[in-house]
């Protein structure tokens, strides 16, 4: 089969490192850490897992920092090389292990990635995956198969940039008939807004604030306008277009990032603004109650902890690895509280528990979040570099790019 791989002896690491700051071209190709031509289609790890026909997979942000060697040495240790890249993925089951009962071959599907313990037939299993927190599953490096946290981090699975991939039947979503393969692709990307949001619902008539119009901040404004409409709900967007979404998916409004960005979110947070005798201003009295920071870099996290009101939250779901320069004395100064939200787990609400990746199939179904249009561009796998160079150029009307098969 076709697939795109990553792998990253130490010689084609350090090449690949040096060229790509010489051009991003560099990244990919036959010399580099990422690369695409034949691989062998993955077996069936155990007789519960089903081979899956690729039709659609998502470029994620993570795949890009991979990609450009920007993901953290943090990391590492939950992947297992080489691996084919990709995790938001839609496809049709083509063969099932015998002891599959939920699933048959024909059936469109999108496969939860998330390799805990189910999958990884651990037996018991981990206090996390029984409370149902899977993303904070202690069993990714153990189990049935080699390292990894998702499918498209292990050499095992496969990945939805590559023709063929292998999931286990416990992580398997139907996808209904009525629902596009451009709409199924986001179910798991929409599935971590999801899982950010039902962990820190925003009380009711709460000000909150979606650092990022990129697909996960855009996302979790959907997700936001979905389970907690009765919030006020702004977003920071760089573009025009961005902005555009945000207030089509939910957003009371949508601020653009200009030279007076931040005294118009002081303004609609009703946050006042006090001068430092050096440095940006800090908001103080009041500002947002919550801040979902959807980007990653320093100045994200530096807005959200200085427009954050004292005693607020900020949840980061922007994948960030290092914060150079950051000025963390809000954190302290205002009493903030700073969470960390990853993947997808079960929550209870209305008298039930309902796994993030499933309610986020549903909301989608229902047309409660609209979130089709943010696919935006498609290529065949073999235009793999025309794919990656516009999932990374967001200026050009790019949310989401994927691949289609």
């Amino acid at each position: 089969m076709k697939a795109i791989r990553f792998a990253a002896p130490i010689p084609t690491y350090l090449t690949t490192l040096a060229t790509g700051r010489l051009s991003r071209r560099f990244y990919l190709g036959k010399h580099a850490c990422t690369t695409y031509g034949d691989a062998l289609e993955p077996a069936l790890p155990t007789e519960r897992w089903v081979r899956i026909r690729t039709r659609m997979g998502g470029i994620c942000g993570s795949d890009l920092n991979v990609i450009t060697l920007k993901a953290s040495p943090a990391t590492s240790p939950f992947s297992s090389f080489p691996f084919v890249l990709g995790h938001e993925n839609v496809g049709e089951v083509i063969e099932v292990g015998r002891a599959v009962r939920s699933v048959r071959p024909g059936q469109r599907v999108v496969a939860n990635p998330l390799l805990c313990c189910e999958p990884r037939e651990m037996q018991p299993v981990c206090a996390a995956c029984a409370a149902g927190d899977h993303s904070r599953c202690t069993h990714f490096t153990d189990g049935a198969l080699s390292p990894g946290m998702l499918i498209g981090t292990t050499r095992d699975t496969g990945g939805s940039w590559g023709e063929v991939f292998v999931a286990h039947e416990s992580r398997l979503v139907p996808v209904p008939d009525s629902m596009r393969d451009e709409e199924a692709v986001l179910i798991e990307p929409f599935a971590c807004s999801v899982h950010a949001v039902r962990s820190n619902l925003p009380a009711s008539g709460a000000r909150v604030l979606v650092i990022g119009a990129g697909s996960i901040g855009l996302l979790t404004t959907a997700a936001l306008s979905a389970l907690a409409p009765e919030r006020s709900v702004t977003v920071l967007a760089r573009h025009k277009f961005q902005a555009t979404h945000a207030t089509r998916l939910g957003a009371a409004q949508a601020v653009r990032a200009r030279r007076d960005y931040f005294e118009e979110l002081a303004e609609i947070g009703h946050a006042r603004l006090l001068k430092p005798i050096i440095g940006r201003p800090i908001g103080t009295g009041s500002g947002f109650d919550m801040t979902f920071v959807c980007v990653g870099g320093t100045s994200a996290m530096d807005d959200a902890l200085r427009l954050t009101r004292p005693g607020g939250t900020i949840v980061l779901i922007g994948n960030v690895s290092s914060l150079n320069g950051l000025d963390w004395t809000p954190l302290w100064l205002k009493e903030l509280t700073v969470r960390g939200s990853v993947c997808y787990g079960a929550h209870a609400h209305g008298g039930a528990t309902q796994d993030a990746f499933t309610e986020s199939a549903a909301l989608i179904a229902s047309g409660l979040a609209p979130v089709g249009p943010l696919v935006t561009q498609t290529f065949p796998l073999a235009d793999y570099r025309a794919a990656i160079a516009a999932a990374m150029n967001r200026g050009k009307g790019n949310v989401k790019v994927a691949f289609r098969f």
